[in-house]
């Protein structure tokens, strides 16, 4: 695997920029022209668009890193308090990122009288694009890694640097099972969304297939630190995705029956 996309010297001094860091960046430029894109198919107002971009990349930093701070690896980093601030070493979470934008997001909309549902079609078929080149960052750096396994797609990772402590040992690459999947969902969310059917489906059902998604691929991930609940049976990232994926479709049901009448 690659933790960094390359790694120059010059004038004596390393250049080396970390993969995981260029994924993120061109996730979120792509997602950013993707939603402008989206946003003049549906009517909304570009510059809201500009504006909810801008809300997005620092809630994301901020809600992913401190998720996994809190949640994932307070050991560590109430020992190495300065490490939090280490944002260039890895160490986020989708779900800390999710939540703290639908929070932001929402508030946004509330302050600016803009179409939340409508909005969160858009935001979430860019997350899903944006996500898909995340987790191939994540791969290339070795985080977020999977349980030991002997199947033939199984992969071992080798770098000293890489983010992960199972070095020369074969595993799943859940980075690669959660971007195949999440690439599937933009598909589907890139498709129908010139063919919803009301505000918010495409954002909705884009949001509920990725909880099962990522319900499905924890089982198979192997970096267990990262906290679980009822005696080890369900991570925290699974525990959320039943409890978003379950609000996803109460609303969604809601909506349907609304749309029946």
């Amino acid at each position: 695997m690659h933790p960094y996309l390359f790694d120059w010297v010059v004038n004596g001094h390393p250049i080396r920029p970390p993969t995981f860091g260029v994924c993120l960046a061109l996730s979120f430029s792509l997602g950013y022209f993707l939603a402008l894109r989206n946003a003049l198919v549906l009517g909304l107002n570009l510059k809201r668009i500009e504006q909810v971009f801008l809300l997005i990349i620092a809630f994301s930093i901020l809600g992913g890193r401190l998720f996994h701070v809190v949640f994932e690896d307070w050991a560590f980093y109430s020992e190495q308090p300065l490490k939090i601030l280490a944002v260039w070493e890895g160490g986020y979470t989708f779900y800390g990122s999710a939540i703290t934008c639908l929070l932001g997001i929402y508030l946004f909309c509330r302050m600016f009288h803009f179409p939340f549902l409508s909005l969160m079609d858009v935001t979430v078929t860019s997350s899903a694009l944006g996500l898909t080149i995340g987790r191939l960052g994540c791969f290339a750096a070795g985080c977020c890694w999977g349980k030991v396994c002997d199947l033939p797609w199984g992969v071992t990772f080798t770098h000293p640097d890489a983010f992960n402590n199972v070095l020369g040992v074969k595993v799943h690459p859940t980075q690669l099972y959660e971007a195949a999947g999440a690439f599937l969902i933009f598909l589907y969310c890139q498709y129908f969304l010139r063919r919803r059917t009301f505000e918010g489906e495409i954002g909705l059902k884009g949001l509920l297939l990725y909880c099962l998604l990522r319900f499905i691929v924890e089982y198979y991930r192997g970096d267990a630190y990262r906290g679980f609940i009822f005696s080890g049976s369900l991570s925290y990232s699974q525990a959320l995705s039943a409890i978003l994926g379950g609000l996803c479709l109460i609303v969604l049901i809601k909506k349907n029956r609304v749309k029946s009448v």
